[in-house]
């Protein structure tokens, strides 16, 4: 049974977590230190990825350490009126998180991707460590961004269920927050596919690090041409149809095109 303290503390979790979120300290920050309003550039995203892409690291650096900073006192705030049991901490940690991530997508148009990271990780350092590594090595052997992204979202839900697993509000909480991520990442744009030799000095290496080989665009896949170009789209709708076209991909303007397709496919 909860105290008169933990109910206040319920009401404190449902109504600071979201402002919080929807503060927009890193909007404030870039535009303080490059005079860049970031709604209005590139994606329009206002994040950590988009601050690195126009601001550069000396930019991206502090938005991370702010957003990092949103999702720690999240997880205090519930922390404060939710000890930490035998178990670990409670679900709500992560439903803070999730109130702060809805702000933060509602309101200040970001994912809340790196809120949500160092949240976790205050709220439980060895399942976080155990996602890290193990995504890690799911992007290392698959080389695909948006799919380790969705293989670190599962691991995620799974790891912290695992962790407690005789507390079902603590699995359901955290398969909330890693769904309503996933969710808020398939309605916004993805800042990495802005062209890399765009980005600002010193984030180029990064932005293709995280982008990995999803340049490899089969024509196997129904393409957009405002994406990869009439020419490419004809050509992927020939091969659904079945006509005879020829194995290839797609090279995006912006990647880096040695290596590719020295196999005798086509490419477009």
């Amino acid at each position: 049974m909860q105290s008169l303290a933990q109910v206040g503390g319920v009401f404190l979790i449902f109504v600071l977590t979201p402002l919080l979120g929807a503060l927009p300290l890193t909007r404030w920050l870039v535009q303080a230190l490059t005079g860049k309003r970031l709604e209005q550039l590139g994606t329009g995203n206002v994040g950590v990825s988009a601050a690195f892409y126009h601001g550069g690291p000396k930019v991206g650096v502090p938005a991370v350490l702010i957003e990092a900073g949103k999702g720690v006192a999240a997880v205090l705030l519930a922390r404060a009126f939710f000890p930490l049991s035998s178990a670990g901490g409670s679900e709500w940690e992560l439903i803070a998180l999730i109130g702060l991530v809805m702000g933060r997508f509602w309101a200040g148009q970001g994912a809340g991707m790196t809120n949500a990271v160092w949240g976790v990780m205050a709220h439980d350092w060895v399942a976080a460590a155990l996602v890290f590594v193990l995504s890690g090595i799911s992007f290392t052997i698959f080389r695909q961004q948006k799919q380790g992204r969705t293989v670190s979202l599962v691991l995620m839900a799974l790891i912290l269920w695992l962790r407690q697993p005789g507390d079902e509000a603590h699995g359901l909480a955290a398969v909330g927050l890693a769904g309503l991520l996933y969710w808020i990442t398939k309605q916004m744009p993805d800042d990495l596919d802005l062209p890399q030799q765009k980005a600002q000095k010193g984030s180029s290496k990064m932005f293709k690090l995280f982008r990995g080989d999803r340049a490899l665009i089969p024509l196997t896949k129904p393409l957009d041409p405002s994406k990869v170009g009439n020419k490419a789209a004809s050509l992927a709708t020939l091969k659904s149809q079945g006509y005879p076209v020829p194995a290839g991909w797609v090279l995006p303007p912006g990647d880096d095109p040695r290596g590719f397709g020295q196999s005798g496919t086509a490419r477009c």
